[in-house]
């Protein structure tokens, strides 16, 4: 195997070590399970105290990121059977859905 190979492989590992522990950091800061707190952000009476609080702007980017992150998060489940294109398309879109998520979290809501 290429050194270059292993050398990714160990990158992709350190990256999903990271998310886990970042799951469990969220956990023992909400004292909830990482489900649990999704389903609180993300239901829909925040989600209609947060359109009444946000720039109508912000609010439109948010509501396109969520349905975005509604149509990938199915392949989630296992990105092992994703092509090498949808592996990149949906990194891609996490990326953007993750840049607008980090710009709500600055607004005091």
């Amino acid at each position: 195997m290429e050194e270059t190979t292993l050398k990714l492989i160990a990158d992709a590992l350190r990256s999903y070590s990271q998310i886990l522990e970042t799951m469990a950091e969220i956990e023992e800061t909400a004292k909830k399970t990482f489900d649990e707190v999704l389903k609180e952000v993300f239901n829909p009476d925040r989600l209609a105290e947060m359109r009444n609080r946000l720039p109508p702007d912000l609010y439109a980017e948010f509501a396109a990121s969520l349905f975005k992150l509604a149509s990938v998060a199915p392949k989630l489940q296992n990105p092992l059977a994703l092509t090498t294109e949808e592996k990149k398309k949906i990194s891609d879109d996490m990326l953007k859905i993750a840049e607008t998520i980090a710009k709500i979290s600055k607004i005091s809501i």
